[in-house]
């Protein structure tokens, strides 16, 4: 051993871990936000299609999912900019209409 200290127990490592501790517990309560939000956005998303289905109505609606990303794009207040927004709500909005169509017939 060199008996230099490790890089893990320099002052700045310690400050660095310090001070990031908090930003993660920060991202860790939103990430279990999200979470929590997105499996309420699941159960109303298959309300909606089960009453799609009673009234013998197209699952997927273009127009509709372009109005929640126009509407969703223009209320970003950043730092995420209307692209951003586009880019994530996206594959999101898809993945729903994909879990949630059923199966198709063979």
């Amino acid at each position: 051993m060199s008996g230099k200290p490790l890089a893990s127990d320099a002052p700045e490592s310690r400050d660095f871990d310090a001070d990031i501790r908090p930003l993660r517990e920060r991202v860790d309560a939103i990430d279990a936000q999200l979470l929590s939000l997105l499996n309420a956005r699941a159960a109303v998303v298959a309300d909606i299609y089960a009453l799609k289905a009673r009234h013998g109505v197209t699952r997927f609606d273009s127009a509709r999912t372009g109005a929640i990303l126009d509407r969703l794009a223009a209320a970003s207040s950043g730092p995420l900019s209307g692209d951003d927004v586009r880019a994530l709500f996206t594959p999101l909005l898809k993945y729903f209409v994909d879990r949630y169509s059923p199966p198709k017939k063979k």
